[in-house]
């Protein structure tokens, strides 16, 4: 029997009108969508009109439901992986169906779309360097220490997930240990609420920073290194 296909598929990070056509075209013809939380991707599926069978991979059950999907998959059905927003596998689960699909020989294909990564460097302002993304920061001051200091000497573009809590330490933090860099945050990016701050550290913790929404940040620690030898 020839086996499914597993669509690895990206959905809006806020704004529903951001996700592809291609996208819908997926979800419409899969046998069925596994998801994170079944009842926030119901209210997308619902928003376009789809209606599927829903399988559920969360963090906690990713690993035994990856078992699951596979089988289907191997059946011959197709299924497609979404997430709550954004990319599976991208800071939000999906990796464990992904490897387990491919070692057992099923098509996994990617379906692009909405990226807060990408969102947040196409205005940036410039073409950055090296881009190393770390997808959600430690809460444990060690960790987030021991991350900084890893990247402290290279010149690159530095790209993480702050959550709400964190994000005034974060930045203290980060002045303390890579100096006054120049950033850039993006809040609740494609949401009602979105905001952007940019400018050195000092001057974003000196301003009204909300303590809520869900952040990108963009350090340019390449501008930080040509200023000083410039």
């Amino acid at each position: 029997m020839k086996t499914g296909t597993l669509y690895v598929v990206a959905t809006p990070i806020g704004n529903l009108e951001d996700i592809s056509v291609r996208a819908l075209e997926t979800l419409k013809g899969v046998d069925r969508i596994a998801c994170e939380h079944p009842d926030r991707h119901r209210k997308l599926l619902t928003h376009f009109g789809i209606h599927k069978p829903i399988l559920q991979v969360s963090a906690a059950n990713e690993a035994n439901s990856a078992r699951g999907i596979v089988e289907l998959l191997l059946r011959g059905e197709t299924i497609a992986l979404v997430s709550d927003a954004g990319t599976p596998g991208i800071s939000d689960p999906g990796k464990y169906v992904v490897e387990l699909a491919r070692e057992k020989g099923i098509p996994v294909v990617p379906i692009p779309g909405p990226s807060a990564l990408t969102a947040i460097l196409s205005v940036l302002g410039e073409s950055p360097k090296d881009v190393v993304f770390v997808g959600f920061l430690p809460k444990t001051p060690g960790k987030l220490q021991k991350i900084l200091r890893a990247y402290e000497n290279l010149e690159i573009t530095f790209v993480a997930f702050v959550s709400s809590f964190q994000i005034k330490k974060f930045l203290q933090k980060l002045n303390e240990t890579w100096g006054n860099v120049e950033i850039l945050i993006g809040r609740e990016i494609t949401k009602v609420h979105e905001t952007w701050l940019s400018g050195r550290v000092s001057d974003i913790l000196s301003g009204d920073l909300p303590e809520e929404g869900e952040w990108t940040i963009a350090i340019k620690k390449w501008a930080r290194e040509k200023e000083t030898k410039g």
